[in-house]
């Protein structure tokens, strides 16, 4: 494997903000102890429809469909955590925390950031 994986970013990201906007939102209507707000939905709707947008106008070729459900998993979880951190009664967090981890760290193997070097380029320094 030699160089970037080609995976783009804009639709990462927004699958990001739907996973916590979506979560926000179920929050929203079903926790008692969050006050109602309508942001949250309009963001749901805002950002599911920029992210539908994007993936008609341009295809999501290689690791681009995996790194965007990886990415939409790591926004319902991590605000799942910091919901749970918010409001201890809710209950413990620990299960969200490792499991946003574990994506994180797939989605970074995946997009290729915790890559490892070569070994040809190691050997020629």
């Amino acid at each position: 494997m030699s160089g970037k994986k080609n995976v783009r970013r804009k639709p990462i990201l927004l699958a990001l903000l739907v996973g916590l906007c979506g979560n926000a939102t179920l929050a929203t209507l079903s926790v008692s102890e969050l006050a109602f707000s309508v942001f949250p939905i309009i963001s749901l709707a805002l950002a599911a429809y920029v992210l539908y947008q994007e993936y008609l106008s341009a295809p999501m070729e290689g690791d681009t469909p995996v790194c965007t459900l990886l990415s939409f998993l790591v926004g319902v979880f991590g605000y799942s955590a910091f919901l749970r951190t918010q409001f201890p009664e809710m209950g413990t967090n620990y299960l969200s925390v490792m499991i946003t981890l574990v994506l994180v760290i797939w989605l970074a193997i995946k997009m290729g950031v915790a890559e490892r070097p070569e070994p040809e380029a190691e050997a020629q320094k």
